[in-house]
């Protein structure tokens, strides 16, 4: 197994890198997101790496962080995911987004996935949100079991923010302030409320 690859970047096409490695070129799958961070050509390069094998290729993907290939491997194991739509899934959603995607049952926020349709978006839902729920702390988004609200209020009032457009880490961030300051007894209408007039202010 090849858990990482660290060499001088020589190429980059649109999905993927080529790396020298002590004068051995590596060809490595990455997401739109790494190829967009990676250093211009002629720089050194350090990526995590997961190997893929099929019968008749084998395949090297990469990744800059450790929680991307977490994400990368999670989307993978779902029925009808293959390595590209995998890391679709990655070119799409940081691994806090697509967690958030989940445990909602964002589908519609997963079919914006290249090659994710809507049955796949289900499967995504239905085969990730156990080990998501156990990933991020019992389904409850971190933050949240700080206050004694009701946290279907909070997971609501995230997910109307969600569905208004607003990111992941923003919507949470603005909810959970929204929350702290008014207190344990408000509903979702008054946390949604606050939190728009909190994102409208800056």
């Amino acid at each position: 197994m090849i858990s990482f690859l660290q060499g001088v970047l020589t190429a980059k096409f649109p999905d993927r890198v080529e790396l020298d490695v002590n004068g051995v070129g590596y060809e490595v799958f990455v997401s739109q997101k790494t190829l967009q961070a990676a250093p211009p050509i002629g720089k050194n390069l350090l990526l995590k790496t997961y190997l893929h094998v099929r019968e008749d290729v084998l395949q090297l993907f990469g990744f800059l962080k450790d929680s991307e290939k977490q994400e990368f491997l999670l989307a993978l194991s779902v029925s009808g995911v293959g390595p590209k739509a995998a890391m679709n899934v990655l070119s799409t959603f940081t691994p806090e987004a697509f967690y958030q995607a989940v445990l909602h049952n964002d589908l519609n926020a997963l079919r914006s996935i290249p090659g994710i349709g809507q049955k796949t978006a289900q499967h995504l839902v239905l085969e990730l949100r156990d080990k998501v729920t156990k990933l991020t702390g019992a389904g409850i988004l971190e933050g949240e079991s700080a206050f004694n609200v009701e946290s279907k209020n909070i997971s609501d009032a995230i997910q109307a923010m969600l569905s208004l457009g607003y990111s992941a880490p923003e919507s949470r961030r603005s909810v959970l302030n929204a929350v702290q300051s008014l207190g344990e007894k408000s509903t979702v209408e008054e946390i949604l409320k606050s939190s728009l007039k909190s994102i409208s202010a800056l």
